[in-house]
């Protein structure tokens, strides 16, 4: 038998766009002021935006790149 009272009470709450467009959605959080104002969101995050991102050249990711780039350009790698 389910327990009652265990869940947290939801609240409606608008997110409001960097573009002005709001949307209804739910919280847990009882906010003052029923709106929540975005700095990022799909109109002007780069992932969303289809604009590049700069990545460190030095991560663990750039590291692999550069070990084994050449099993994708079929060239033989030499010994060092």
């Amino acid at each position: 038998m389910p327990r009652r009272g265990i869940h947290p009470l939801l609240h409606r709450l608008t997110t409001v766009c960097t573009n002005g467009s709001t949307h209804r959605t739910w919280t847990t959080v009882k906010q003052l002021g029923d709106a929540l104002f975005l700095q990022l969101d799909e109109h002007n995050h780069p992932a969303y935006a289809g604009r590049e991102v700069k990545s460190a050249v030095t991560g663990q990711a750039a590291k692999f790149k550069r070990k084994f780039d050449f099993l994708s350009q079929g060239v033989k790698r030499s010994k060092k």
